[in-house]
């Protein structure tokens, strides 16, 4: 039987996702701006993406795309 927070920690992701918007596409390379303003990313992409479209990265890597809408901050 294993350890049940091992189990737990283990359905959280390894590196953080982060929301960001394409600023610049030049397939498979893409520039985007984090939503929370901390800068420009490099990353890349097996999926075409347009400038504009909002994203899902992790690390350098494009994941998926976002849904559109507000983005909140909150404290924890």
């Amino acid at each position: 039987m294993s350890n049940a927070l091992s189990r737990l920690l283990d359905l959280f992701p390894k590196t953080p996702e982060f929301i960001a918007t394409v600023q610049s596409a030049d397939h498979p390379n893409y520039k985007v701006l984090v939503v929370d303003g901390t800068g420009l990313v490099l990353c890349t992409s097996s999926t075409r993406f347009n400038v504009g479209d909002r994203v899902y990265i992790s690390g350098n890597e494009i994941k998926r795309s976002a849904p559109t809408g507000v983005v909140y901050q909150i404290e924890v």
